[in-house]
């Protein structure tokens, strides 16, 4: 990872911060990659947008039908049992990925991590346990694995941001407020939004994404 499908919009110039953006199931890189054109920030914020694509995999909640997933999920119950092993693969990945970013002289303070549904819950994943301190991490409409979140905080300065639709019946409110309740509870700087939507983004939460990325792109 970055594959094939992997979408990868370069600055005018060269880049010195980076947006790593994890699509949901089912979906794919195309699905936002269209948002980038939405975002404005300053001329000496020479950012970089990377869109990675989840493998095709066999999904057991929907007995046995392929999506692009970044991991199989065995039960919803409403919290994901999930394979725990498939989400370690893609970690690992996208960790690699970050690390390119840092090796092509983007400093990980200048890298931010983004994830919708379950591009969310990697998103956790990949920016709580990553060793080095990163710009951000904005979470929309998921929900945070308890295997995901470690007994002792890495991520000491680590800004996150959590958004959720009052109306998702996908993933339920409950599942972003219980997040946002253990990552408060491990003293991490979390917010929680709530916008009137179901399961999606909307014009109002990008301009709040936008609001929240020009504070943490400096």
């Amino acid at each position: 990872m970055p594959n094939s499908a992997t979408i990868t919009i370069e600055p005018p110039h060269p880049a010195t911060h980076c947006l790593i953006w994890l699509h949901g199931l089912g979906a794919g890189p195309e699905d936002f990659a269209p948002l980038a054109k939405h975002f404005k920030f300053s001329e000496s914020i020479a950012l970089r947008y990377i869109f990675p694509a989840a493998p095709l995999r066999t999904l057991t909640v929907h007995q046995g039908y392929q999506l692009t997933a970044w991991y199989d999920i065995l039960a919803m119950q409403p919290q994901r049992i999930i394979n725990q092993q498939h989400l370690q693969e893609v970690s690992q990945q996208l960790q690699l990925l970050i690390e390119q970013q840092m090796n092509q002289g983007i400093a990980s303070q200048n890298i931010v991590i983004a994830g919708f549904s379950q591009g969310g819950a990697v998103a956790y994943q990949l920016a709580l346990n990553f060793p080095q301190a990163l710009g951000g991490l904005l979470c929309m409409s998921t929900y945070l694995l308890p295997a995901s979140l470690p007994s002792t905080q890495q991520q000491t300065n680590l800004d996150i941001l959590i958004q959720h639709g009052r109306q998702d019946d996908v993933v339920v409110p409950a599942l972003g407020e219980q997040a946002h309740q253990q990552l408060l509870q491990q003293q991490y700087n979390a917010t929680l939004e709530y916008y009137e939507m179901a399961h999606s983004v909307s014009p109002s939460q990008i301009k709040a994404i936008n609001q929240w990325l020009t504070q943490r792109l400096q």
